[in-house]
């Protein structure tokens, strides 16, 4: 698990990272909208890359620091590698790495995926609300 900016990254990885993402969100899902934003070449955006021994990307997400804590997001298991335990993996280094920031961690977690979030101290609230399209609820792991 490696924790890079855009700007330390290799060419090949930003190139894995973002068909991974447009692979899964886009063509996947089938949420048709801009899946690559300036907040991905934020100097404080940090990507957590999954690489296998080959250095193949197998998942990632991102995290960055806000005005009132931190937030995780664009989180992402290759359909292949599904099921192994990387997921977990990636949430724990995330939330991991964002308690460097005061302030609770906030994630924008696809409503079904509340109960997977849970699990590692997220709680939900608000209400639903629809993000390209999909169902969305605000979770927070407060600090």
């Amino acid at each position: 698990m490696m924790f890079r900016s855009l700007d330390e990254m290799t060419p090949q990885q930003v190139h894995q990272l973002y068909k991974l993402r447009v692979d899964v969100f886009v063509a996947e899902q089938n949420c048709p909208f801009n899946e690559i934003d300036d907040q991905d070449a934020d100097p404080e955006t940090k990507h957590i890359l999954a690489l296998l021994d080959d250095d193949t990307l197998a998942g990632c997400a991102r995290v960055f620091p806000t005005e009132t804590g931190s937030r995780f997001g664009r989180f992402v298991v290759h359909p292949g590698h599904r099921g192994s335990g990387l997921g977990p993996q990636i949430v724990r280094a995330g939330i991991e790495y964002t308690e460097q920031f005061a302030g609770d961690l906030i994630v924008e977690a696809q409503s079904g995926l509340v109960g997977y979030y849970e699990q590692f101290g997220l709680v939900a609230e608000g209400e639903e609300f629809l993000d390209t399209g999909v169902p969305h609820r605000r979770m927070r792991l407060r600090r």
